[in-house]
């Protein structure tokens, strides 16, 4: 009679330990990708205008960010877009100061006696451009607006931008960011690298 009581509190037991899950690693606290990307150009200039990314890579409230990195690769040829010698180097770094300031304003809020939750920021926190004044004309670029966690732990990028610049008159194209990844030529029987078809 005594044995199912004991396996009943052995089963209890096992089943409260399962509620503690791992620990998240970096990269899924870290924000969202951009999704209002909005690319202009313009005599001398490629424009870009975005919003904060205000969810991390669950979907939840995002806690912490310290910027967007703009990063940009020049394609000569077709293929460069693919080929992995050829890589994203940084333009400019625009600081997101919007976490830290909500958290501010919520503090006082509920000092207050008021729901912090409720705050509401200033556009100018939470809307970001930035302008590339070093194209030049004839060039083909690629673009990506990259956000960085506080810690240096990346977001994603889904979407990249191809600019093929004429000053007012460029090309501007969005692309899946998959539609760019680099690959690694195909090696041929032998060993040697496959060349083109």
């Amino acid at each position: 009679m005594l044995r199912p009581l004991c396996c009943l509190g052995l089963s209890v037991l096992a089943t409260g330990c399962g509620k503690y899950l791992p620990p998240l690693p970096p990269e899924a606290l870290a924000p969202k990708e951009v999704e209002s990307l909005d690319v202009q150009a313009a005599p001398g200039s490629v424009n870009f205008s975005w919003d904060a990314s205000d969810k991390d890579r669950r979907g939840k409230e995002l806690q912490s960010i310290d910027g967007y990195t703009v990063q940009r690769k020049e394609i000569a040829k077709r293929g460069d877009e693919t080929n992995p010698e050829i890589e994203f180097t940084d333009v400019a770094f625009v600081k997101d100061t919007h976490i830290e300031v909500r958290e501010e304003l919520r503090k006082e809020a509920r000092e207050q006696g008021k729901i912090g939750r409720s705050v509401k920021l200033p556009e100018d926190l939470t809307h970001f451009t930035f302008s590339d004044t070093s194209v030049k004309n004839g060039k083909t670029y690629i673009y990506q607006v990259l956000p960085i966690n506080q810690g240096d732990v990346e977001g994603v990028v889904t979407q990249v931008v191809k600019v093929v610049y004429k000053g007012a008159d460029s090309d501007v194209i969005f692309l899946a960011a998959k539609d760019i990844e680099a690959t690694e030529e195909p090696e041929a029987a032998g060993g040697a690298a496959a060349g083109p078809q």
